[in-house]
């Protein structure tokens, strides 16, 4: 993975340590017993991971799209200016 994926794959981890911790005290607040926190806990963080994995998926190919564009882009840039000199009698 490059850079950017794995900076967001650690922007990711930390959103789903702070939804788990967020879910956990709402629960403990509404007086929610500790084996049932314990039971629903683990498929609650088991769909937030594989949310996360599906968005992190998502945003990467994303990024691999923009980066293709981008490239895409440059390359025509650059055909354009070497058409331009070419016109111009510098080729």
């Amino acid at each position: 993975m490059n850079r950017e994926t794995d900076r967001l794959s650690d922007v990711l981890t930390e959103m789903s340590a702070k939804a788990l911790v967020t879910w956990m005290t709402h629960s403990a607040l509404h007086n929610i017993p500790r084996e049932a926190l314990l039971a629903r806990g683990s498929d609650f963080v088991y769909a937030l991971q594989a949310n996360f994995v599906l968005l992190r998926d998502v945003l990467s190919e994303t990024l691999e799209d923009i980066e293709q564009q981008s490239h895409d882009l440059e390359e025509g840039l650059d055909s354009l200016e070497t058409a331009a000199t070419c016109a111009s009698g510098s080729c």
